[in-house]
């Protein structure tokens, strides 16, 4: 009897290493580059009139109103490219308006190339946007308005900054 029991527990230590098993298998990721932001076309009201409350509107076509010259050569909506993109990365897009010397701009703006639409998106409000399957630059039209603070000399140029911000969800 003593020898079956030994024999038993030998069988038993025996059968637990000889069926077991260890192997070690990699993890992989794979690193996103950060998007790079660029000024494609600089945004441009054209000319306004300089008396203080003075507003001037640009819609998304480039067409101003309000205390504004709708003839004024220099109008151009501002165009902003993202690249570095990879296909369908979820991002936050964020342009937000400021006031600069005399004069505050508030931005509207629509985003092109992501797998929806995003148009007429106002100042300051973050967009939830996945990238296209083929990882196509973002485009960003930025146009809004323009209001006078302190009234402006005529002849003289004025600038408000704005802040496109994008990051990873």
């Amino acid at each position: 009897m003593k020898k079956r029991i030994i024999s038993l527990a030998l069988l038993s230590t025996i059968s637990a290493t000889t069926f077991a098993a260890s192997s070690t298998f990699q993890a992989t990721v794979n690193a996103i580059s950060d998007a790079a932001i660029a000024q494609t076309t600089a945004l441009h009201f054209g000319a306004m009139q300089p008396t203080l409350g003075a507003v001037c509107t640009m819609d998304n076509t480039g067409a101003v109103t309000g205390n504004c010259d709708a003839a004024n050569a220099n109008i151009a909506i501002g165009l902003i490219t993202v690249s570095g993109l990879i296909a369908n990365v979820p991002l936050n897009v964020t342009v937000t308006g400021a006031s600069g010397t005399n004069v505050t701009f508030a931005s509207t703006y629509d985003i092109n190339n992501a797998t929806a639409a995003h148009d007429a998106i106002v100042d300051g409000t973050q967009t939830a946007v996945t990238t296209n399957g083929s990882g196509d630059n973002l485009t960003i039209d930025v146009y809004g308005s323009m209001t006078v603070d302190t009234a402006l000399t005529p002849g003289d140029s004025y600038t408000a900054a704005y802040t496109v911000d994008v990051t990873f969800q």
